[in-house]
């Protein structure tokens, strides 16, 4: 076979191979569209006893001096008290916050009087009868309200009595700054709203309520999204340069050896921003990763598993996306507020890893490196051979690479203390087997 006869044959599999390749990419990203259509479309609830970090939802006396009155023209021989009470909802994800209402149960009997921007949609229940009417309280016509009201003077009144509840529907519109929220991370993402309660006590009880609400998020968005993104537009880039490059290699034999250097350039080029995008190489997740392939080399793990477990630790810490900077670089101890927040992370590294197919462990590496072999860690408080392997692996090396360098509230160990301290926490903390292991090889771990 000459020499062109070869180049032909080895365009023809680049081609071919570009063509799958594309192949491969459409069909991966119809399954992410997909993907995105169903988070967009799950209803989602925030109450006061949510733990969330993508969304919250306050309802609070707004607190001003004249935020608070009292009103004795409203019935006879009694005074009620109005407050002004504000609602503050918080979008820090990084979608778009839609479609939220929010619903507030009364608990003790009470009036509303005004609410703004949006509409009030409120249940009134009398004598087993529940009467409902929706009304923007800035701008009615008394003559039109069907349920039980007074007017005092310019005032509405409308009773509201334990039971009873209203549902806050937000004005709509791009002008409106209530729908939709965007991300606080684009300078927005929060409203306020506001409503009028009076009652004789003047103190509303509000902590029984609900916001529903939709996360909407682009295609193009977040670390998947992105990579199509990157993939699609270099994929064009790739087959025309391939093509150019092939058209000059079939005309001009004389240039197949140089051609065929300048295609393997450009794999390089590939393989190196790949490189360049990889956002888990952090140092401690690179220290991290070693250290746990150092143990797994130990245990008389194969080749293959041994670069599972290196992967799977490289990807351990991912979730720290979810933790706000501000708990992330705290340079004194966690509180243990902080600490709730932090442990977060391991759901949601392993949420985001869920579909990596090429490290199937990479999940079970994020979700249970904070388990302890007694049955104490987090997030599942899962105990002894129930944790997966790597994620008792991957504790030793964290473990180990936090205690030897300098945090802010407290030195680094030495080697003696290091290892008193797994040997102090085998058996409870840590699987005693990896930290016979782990001992044997700790004088060598740095290198």
């Amino acid at each position: 076979m000459s020499t062109l006869q070869k180049t032909r044959k080895l365009i023809k599999r680049l081609f071919i191979i570009l063509g799958i390749s594309f192949a491969v990419i459409i069909i991966s990203f119809v399954f992410h569209v997909i993907q995105v259509n169903k988070f967009n479309s799950q209803e989602r609830y925030y109450t006061p006893d949510t733990v969330s970090m993508d969304v919250i939802a306050d309802i609070h006396p707004r607190g001003m001096l004249t935020d608070s009155w009292e009103k004795n023209d409203a019935f006879d021989n009694m005074v009620i008290n109005g407050k002004i009470y504000e609602a503050t909802i918080v979008n820090n994800s990084k979608c778009l916050l839609t479609d939220w209402q929010l619903k507030v149960y009364v608990r003790e009997s009470c009036w509303i009087n005004n609410a703004w921007n949006g509409t009030m949609e409120i249940h009134q229940f009398k004598n087993g009868v529940e009467n409902i009417q929706t009304l923007d309280l800035r701008d009615y016509n008394a003559s039109d309200i069907t349920l039980d009201y007074y007017l005092a003077g310019q005032d509405l009144l409308i009773p509201l009595n334990s039971g009873d509840y209203y549902i806050y529907h937000p004005k709509t519109g791009s002008d409106s700054g209530e729908v939709p929220i965007k991300s606080t991370s684009e300078l927005s993402g929060q409203s306020n709203i506001g409503f009028i309660l009076y009652s004789l006590s003047g103190d509303n009880d509000l902590s029984d309520y609900v916001m529903t609400y939709h996360l909407t998020k682009s295609y193009f968005a977040g670390t998947a999204g992105m990579i199509f993104v990157v993939l699609i537009p270099a994929w064009i880039l790739l087959i025309i340069v391939s093509a150019i490059i092939g058209w000059i290699i079939l005309g001009f034999e004389s240039t197949v050896n140089y051609q065929t250097q300048i295609i393997d350039d450009m794999f390089t080029i590939c393989s190196n921003l790949a490189d360049e995008k990889d956002y888990y190489h952090k140092e401690h997740s690179n220290r991290v990763a070693k250290y746990s392939k150092k143990i797994a080399e130990a245990m008389g793990m194969d080749k293959h598993d041994c670069n599972v477990v290196y992967y799977g630790a490289l990807l351990h810490n991912i979730g720290n996306y979810a933790v706000p900077e501000r708990v992330l670089g705290k340079s004194t101890k966690l509180t243990k507020d902080d600490e709730k927040i932090v442990q977060i992370h391991t759901i949601k590294g392993a949420k985001l890893l869920e579909n990596v197919k090429m490290i199937q462990l990479a999940p079970a590496a994020a979700l249970y490196h904070h388990e302890r072999f007694d049955g104490k860690g987090y997030p599942m408080g899962k105990k002894g051979e129930d944790i997966p392997l790597i994620a008792r692996i991957i504790a030793v090396a964290d473990a180990y690479d936090d205690i030897s360098h300098d945090r802010e509230y407290r030195k680094k160990y030495n080697l003696e203390e290091i290892k008193l301290f797994f040997k102090d926490n085998s058996g409870t903390w840590f699987d005693p087997l990896i930290i016979d292991v782990f001992l044997k090889i700790i004088d060598t771990i740095e290198e």
